[in-house]
């Protein structure tokens, strides 16, 4: 099976970004880099298409630097998927699921990753990514808090036998987002994902969460360095 490759130095990024997985929701394109960031090597191109590639990674690029309140630069960003294999797509919309083998080999993948890089804070954007890192093991915390999202998190069986991730309870993101967790002491900060900003009406009960991700962000930034891991 194809994979996408990461993009970043692990010598000089501070801050790990982690999608879902590599394939957009109903199209056939298929990067070579995690959400096209090797586009922003060059200046915007002029086809549409290829633009958008362009417009996805300079997206990111733009909401990293909101959250962080400062401009970062490509250097200090790594951004991955938790599954950097290309899934087959839905049998119809929604959010194709990330099967639990890859799951476990991208958490694996994650904290080698992690273990050799000089991060600062890792964000996870979007529910299914975080729920793998939770219930496999990658954060430090066993708390009621974590336990009540695992299990509202959880896949929903008649969803999952299709091939779709829908999770089990209502609303079970909006728990952990914008909070502090932790990798080996690491902070851990889960994000919406990047085509959920900026808010729109219906997403507004993530305002305040969010501004705690800012707040959460900046403070691992300005950390000093060596802080975050134990």
């Amino acid at each position: 099976m194809r994979t996408v490759k990461p993009s970043g130095d692990l010598n000089t990024a501070t801050i790990l970004v982690i999608g879902h997985d590599p394939r957009l929701q109903r199209s056939q394109t298929e990067a070579e880099v995690a959400f096209f960031f090797d586009y922003l090597a060059h200046p915007r191109p002029k086809s549409r298409s290829e633009a958008q590639k362009y417009d996805l990674a300079k997206a990111v690029w733009d909401y990293v630097n909101e959250l962080a309140g400062r401009d970062i630069p490509l250097a200090e960003l790594y951004v991955t998927n938790l599954c950097n294999e290309f899934l087959a797509h839905t049998p119809g919309p929604g959010t194709v699921l990330i099967p639990d083998d890859q799951a476990q080999r991208g958490v694996e993948q994650i904290a080698q990753i992690v273990a050799d890089g000089h991060f600062k804070v890792i964000l996870p954007m979007a529910v299914q990514p975080f729920y793998h890192l939770c219930w496999l093991g990658f954060i430090d915390e066993d708390s009621d808090l974590v336990t009540r999202f695992i299990a509202a998190a959880r896949p929903r069986p008649s969803k999952a036998e299709q091939g779709i991730y829908k999770q089990t309870g209502r609303a079970p993101f909006l728990t952990v987002c914008g909070q502090r967790f932790h990798h080996h002491g690491l902070p851990i900060v889960p994000i919406l994902h990047v085509k959920q900003w900026p808010l729109r009406d219906r997403m507004r009960r993530y305002k305040e969460p969010m501004q705690q991700a800012r707040q959460q962000i900046r403070a691992a930034l300005q950390a000093s360095p060596g802080l975050g891991k134990l």
